[in-house]
């Protein structure tokens, strides 16, 4: 993966009419993304773009599609996190813009970006945006744009993602709680740039945007543009110990625990005593061991002025 091309890290304006392609993920937030296409194709009309709307096969057509795009043009991506990330590794080939759109569940990307969750009201403020280029992460070659983790998170992201309920934003606390009962302490070794670590405990997170979980800012000092990942792992902890934590990651005042470990690297590895799967914008990419490194200023995207998740 590289980057798209010359330009400045601070970009210039949103592209202004011509045409447009919206990418729409049918099964994103059981059906959300579908039920906001009308009102959301109808904004971006209403905005003078030549709109071209594709309903995706999958996450792997996401890509395919944004990479066709012509580079400076505008991809809107309504779906969740990992198909954001899906359209975004496309439109990092092709030197497309992405505009993401909230069609997920957790929205972990656009809100930690700052770009309204209603759709219609992100497109509406579109000449207020501006084109900014940030780093895409890869987990074992997959890119992403917010965490990749695995760990106690990961088995509770598993039974988020096969919840029979539709509980929204809730569902990974539903997930949480699942996995509460089932977790065991495991024995995990991570490397950041070759400085090697080996606790029980846990979680590890590897941050690039550094939100998930349907508002856990579990890397909150992550920049998505600063060409480095952000490494957070819990420790030895209660259960009540665990729960305090992704509650106090909230607002991101986890980091002060004595038992939260944080490192700061371009290349990471990570291995554990016990089969785990690792998880990258809530997509599975594969059983451990993993490699985790960094794509610098490889997709541009329009995102509000003085986001968080950018220096």
């Amino acid at each position: 993966m590289t980057a798209p091309g010359a330009g400045a890290r601070h970009g210039g304006p949103a592209p202004s009419g011509g045409a447009a392609l919206l990418l729409v993920n049918p099964t994103s937030g059981r059906g959300r993304g579908l039920r906001l296409l009308p009102r959301t194709a109808e904004a971006l009309r209403s905005a003078g773009y030549r709109l071209e709307v594709s309903t995706t096969e999958s996450l792997a057509d996401a890509t395919e599609q944004a990479r066709r795009a012509p580079a400076g043009t505008l991809v809107a991506v309504l779906g969740g996190d990992g198909f954001l990330g899906a359209a975004a590794t496309g439109a990092g080939e092709s030197g497309a813009v992405v505009l993401p759109l909230a069609g997920g569940r957790g929205n972990d990307t656009v809100r930690r970006l700052g770009l309204a969750l209603d759709p219609v009201k992100a497109v509406q403020s579109i000449d207020r945006l501006a084109v900014r280029e940030i780093d895409l992460g890869l987990a074992n070659g997959r890119p992403y744009l917010g965490v990749a983790n695995v760990g106690f998170d990961g088995l509770a992201n598993e039974y988020g993602n096969n919840a029979r309920l539709n509980l929204g934003p809730f569902v990974y606390l539903y997930g949480g709680i699942k996995a509460f009962l089932e977790w065991k302490d495991v024995t995990f070794t991570v490397s950041v740039d070759g400085r090697e670590t080996t606790f029980p405990g846990w979680f590890v997170a590897v941050g690039n945007v550094g939100q998930y979980g349907g508002g856990l800012r579990i890397c909150p000092q992550a920049a998505a543009d600063d060409g480095l990942l952000d490494v957070v792992s819990l420790g030895r902890a209660t259960v009540l110990g665990v729960a305090a934590t992704f509650l106090r990651s909230y607002r991101g005042g986890h980091l002060g625990q004595a038992n939260i470990s944080f490192a700061r690297g371009s290349a990471v590895t990570i291995s554990a005593s016990k089969p785990l799967n690792l998880y990258a914008d809530g997509e599975r990419v594969a059983a451990l061991p993993a490699r985790m490194e960094i794509a610098p200023r490889a997709v541009r995207v329009l995102v509000p002025a003085g986001s968080a998740a950018l220096s």
